[in-house]
């Protein structure tokens, strides 16, 4: 039983165990007024049974992303090394300070944890965090699952994300891992990865995915994406059906709504909506001026909304929505060809020390 693990201390330059349940955690340095040779704890676990694949799990990348963190918890006291292939390694709140305080970023140095890779190993706790995150953890995963869920500012639809890259290799195995996820939505990004998880994971040789989960049941649906691509992996059995997927693509700049005033944000449209140019995606109100007339904001191109600010403080320059359009023809016989690829077996197969060479120099 989880209660029988003793908690240890992991050191940064420490190898991690490869079986058997544990749970303790990281020193990451920090000299303060209150502690002069102290440290920030992060916690860290990991289960793991027979050879195979290694799964990284991460929450708490953004410290008031709540679902996320229990979520893996509940991965964790699920999982029995005794029944499983691999290993799983798990950061319920990846930088602790932001969750301890309940705050997107870092309370102790105000940086964003996935705004940081590939970190410093001198630098600032989160620096640090970083940089474990990366050459110590990412570095001898396969596979890396960034966890996300409802935070103060923004939400979305349950989707699973991935940043598309230009290498066909690269973003084949992407596909094929959220496709694995199971979420009803595969929600594609173009964006500038190098300073994100998704960068620092493909630096390391591991295939990175994201998901963004909000609905009703956000816990369970991370808990059942998860066993689904243990189970893809060959790594346990399946928990759950795979529902109904589709494909959603972030690609234009136009797609982003940001505020161009400050007040406080009103949306006019839901999770889900399909809207077109000119419709109306909020109201900023002005309640120093209840007389005044409110400040429409509005759609600059058409689609459908998939992460929206609810009715919150909002300064000019807040993201306040953004869209997505539907994969067309192209998009879709992509992610069906995905579909069929078996990569971690194959790698299995040619051994772990080959499997990172030949991985990374594709990537």
């Amino acid at each position: 039983m989880i209660s029988a693990v003793k908690d240890i201390l992991f050191g940064l330059t420490e190898p991690l165990p490869t079986s058997g349940k544990h749970m303790g955690f990281v020193k990451i340095p920090y000299s303060s007024n209150r502690s002069a040779y102290g440290f920030v704890p992060v916690p860290l676990a990991i289960v793991g049974g027979r050879a195979g694949p290694t799964v990284l799990l991460l929450a708490g990348v953004f410290g008031d992303e709540i679902d996320a963190q229990i979520g893996i918890a509940r991965i964790l006291r699920s999982l029995d090394p005794e029944k499983m292939k691999g290993r799983v390694i798990a950061m319920t709140m990846a930088n602790l300070p932001a969750a301890q305080a309940g705050t997107r970023n870092s309370p102790l140095d105000g940086r964003s944890l996935n705004k940081s890779f590939p970190g410093d190993v001198f630098g600032t706790p989160t620096s640090v965090i970083a940089d474990y995150i990366e050459r110590s953890l990412m570095s001898v995963s396969d596979i890396v699952i960034d966890l996300h869920s409802e935070g103060r500012t923004m939400r979305y639809l349950p989707s699973a994300t991935l940043i598309d890259h230009p290498d066909s290799g690269v973003q084949m195995r992407r596909l094929a891992l959220a496709r694995a996820f199971g979420a009803e939505n595969v929600l594609r990004f173009r964006s500038f990865e190098d300073r994100s998880t998704s960068g620092a994971a493909r630096r390391a040789g591991a295939t990175r995915i994201g998901a963004e989960i909000g609905g009703d049941d956000p816990v369970g649906t991370i808990a059942h994406g998860v066993g689904r691509v243990l189970a893809w992996a060959g790594m346990t059995e399946m928990v759950a059906p795979t529902p109904d997927m589709r494909v959603l693509l972030t690609q234009r700049e136009e797609d982003f709504v940001y505020a161009f005033s400050d007040g406080v944000f009103e949306p006019a449209v839901q999770l889900g909506d399909v809207v077109a140019a000119g419709d109306v995606a909020g109201y900023i109100h002005d309640l120093n001026r209840p007389f005044a007339e409110s400040a429409a904001v509005h759609f600059s191109v058409g689609g459908i909304v998939v992460c929206t600010r609810g009715c919150s403080q909002t300064k000019r320059g807040d993201c306040l929505m953004h869209l997505a359009e539907e994969g067309g023809d192209e998009a879709l016989v992509q992610f069906d060809e995905a579909g069929l690829l078996r990569w971690l077996g194959a790698q299995e197969k040619s051994g772990s020390k080959g499997k990172r060479s030949k991985r990374r120099a594709r990537q």
